[in-house]
């Protein structure tokens, strides 16, 4: 079977590495080499757990210890996840995915997909240098705002995304030395940052990298405006590093010589939307992975963890019935998808036991152990959605 995969990023690489693995003929297509994509970067425990891939190698990486959540009101907790998570470069991260689907005999071709077409059973593509192609399947895995399920005629509405934005700020020094762990040339592990303000549905961040700090917001898209975003953010950064705040604030443009600006489009699908996705056509043989799915996390936009996982189910449905795909992964990951999709605008903008959600959250784990677990669980990636609120409530009457 010949697979052609739009999209080179995390879930369409691995995709490519597993099916290339059980020999199929793989030709992966993405329009830019490797580059730094305007993320965070975070992966997560569980991720890191349960791929271990993630773990090895010499791609540079920021190993996370701990995690500091501010609230709306400034109260403070530093939780501790069982596990480091740890915080990517997109560019070193895609460019080792890349390698390890040409090693494992993927056809790489630095190329757009411009036009698809179905004919006798086949695809077509036409590529930006007139190049053409056959396949017996086609992925889509080109992100976001994916051009290849727009062809595919399928549409997604402007509340199911998140927007983001932020700078990736350089340290003064560029020449410091990196610290090598685990043979990798990574920093000292260290701590993330998360703010929660009562504004708008979403938060702010300050991840550590390996060689720059990458501070960021989100929110619903077109909720508030990219100007009311970056003067929370930057009040933000100034609390952290009041001399770069003060340098973007200066600029005429959107980055300065330490700071450069970055903008994206996050999938975070509505709960009417999780019901009716489709995401596979087994009769026309077409699917989508990653973002291109709407694959991410509805309350925190994380988007890796479900990139790979749907990589996986995807090239363990190709390789036995493909017609199980949409079973798999609304039974792996769907229904706390859509639960997250339900309480996402509670979680942000509601209110819990007589105050705002996220600020009772982080009060309580402030004063109870068994809060402070809960916390650390929801952001390592362990603690889900539906039983949420009811393991909180539990930690209110033992409080009481």
């Amino acid at each position: 079977m010949r697979v052609a995969i739009v999209g080179a990023g995390p879930a369409g690489a691995h995709l490519a590495y597993l099916l290339s693995q059980s020999e199929c003929e793989v030709l992966l297509f993405d329009a830019r080499g490797a580059w730094e994509k305007p993320c965070g970067g975070g992966v997560t425990s569980k991720a890191l757990c349960e791929f271990d891939f993630l773990q090895h190698g010499n791609t540079p990486r920021q190993a996370v210890s701990s995690v500091r959540v501010i609230s709306a009101r400034n109260r403070q907790v530093t939780v501790s996840p069982g596990h480091d998570f740890a915080i990517y470069s997109r560019a070193e991260l895609d460019r080792m995915m890349r390698r390890r689907a040409t090693g494992a005999g993927a056809q790489l071709h630095c190329t757009r997909v411009e036009r698809i077409s179905r004919s006798a059973g086949r695809w077509e593509l036409e590529t930006s240098r007139g190049e053409n192609f056959t396949c017996d399947f086609l992925v889509g895995a080109d992100g976001a705002t994916s051009a290849i399920r727009r062809l595919l005629g399928i549409r997604f509405a402007a509340q199911d995304f998140v927007y983001s934005l932020g700078w990736h700020v350089r340290p003064k020094n560029n020449q410091d030395p990196q610290v090598k762990i685990n043979g990798n040339a990574s920093s000292p592990a260290s701590r993330v940052d998360i703010k929660y303000l009562n504004e708008f549905t979403g938060y702010l961040w300050a991840f550590p990298r390996t060689d720059h700090v990458s501070y960021g917001i989100l929110t619903k898209y077109q909720e508030t405006t990219p100007a009311f975003l970056k003067e929370r953010l930057l009040e933000f950064i100034e609390t952290q590093d009041a001399r770069v705040a003060q340098e973007i604030k200066s600029s005429a443009h959107h980055s300065t010589p330490r700071a450069t600006f970055y903008a994206a489009m996050i999938p975070a699908l509505e709960a009417e939307s999780w019901d009716r996705l489709m995401v596979c056509h087994t009769s026309e043989s077409w699917a989508l992975i990653g973002d291109a799915a709407g694959f991410a996390d509805p309350i925190t936009g994380e988007g890796i963890y479900y990139a790979i996982k749907s990589a996986e189910l995807l090239a363990q449905a190709l390789l036995t019935k493909v017609e199980r795909y949409d079973e798999m992964w609304r039974a792996e990951f769907g229904r706390e998808m859509r639960r997250a999709a339900q309480i996402l605008r509670r979680f942000y903008r509601g209110h819990f036991v007589g105050a705002p959600f996220t600020e009772r959250m982080v009060q309580m784990a402030r004063w109870h152990r068994g809060a402070r677990e809960t916390l650390r669980d929801l952001i390592a990636g362990d603690q889900g959605y539906t039983d949420l609120k009811a393991r909180l409530r539990r930690h209110v009457f033992s409080i009481i």
